[in-house]
């Protein structure tokens, strides 16, 4: 009977556990996008659960807000994939934001609480939701990977 009582005390504490949240998994880069001029071929992200926007706290958030038919977008966009590749098992939540067609509540938020109006932009937030490191335009990889890199400090 003890051992019952136990077992169900442990399914019920495992229950209550806050589960992680799904973040967008599987970045890659919609084919016949332009590097060289602004053509409209889609949002240039395709992912898996790529309309998980919500923070999931204990957890450092990367958050990319483009747009379709953009340049600059396009061009960040191969940087933002690229970096999602190197840091996919590091525990970095990889947000997507196509700021013409939000979708979900968490993106729409996002957009109020983060968004400066430019794009593409990228937001960095800590374990804590705190945001840390942003950026309007175009950003080298050098410097992405080394705001990420001192989030492990």
């Amino acid at each position: 009977m003890f051992k019952q009582k136990q077992k169900a005390a442990v399914l019920l504490a495992l229950a209550l556990l806050p589960l992680p949240v799904a973040a967008a998994e599987d970045l890659r880069l919609r084919d016949g996008i332009s590097y060289y001029q602004d053509t409209d071929t889609g949002f240039p992200i395709l992912a898996n659960k790529i309309d998980d926007t919500e923070h999931e706290m204990g957890r450092p958030t990367f958050i990319f807000f483009a747009a379709s038919g953009d340049l600059n977008s396009n061009r960040q966009a191969k940087r933002v994939v690229d970096l999602y590749k190197h840091f996919k098992e590091n525990k970095i939540k990889f947000v997507i934001v196509d700021v013409d067609h939000t979708k979900t509540e968490s993106a729409k938020q996002l957009l109020k609480n983060y968004y400066q109006g430019y794009i593409p932009q990228e937001v960095l937030l800590d374990k804590n939701g705190q945001k840390i490191w942003s950026a309007n335009g175009e950003v080298d990889s050098k410097t992405l990977e080394s705001k990420i890199e001192g989030l492990k400090n």
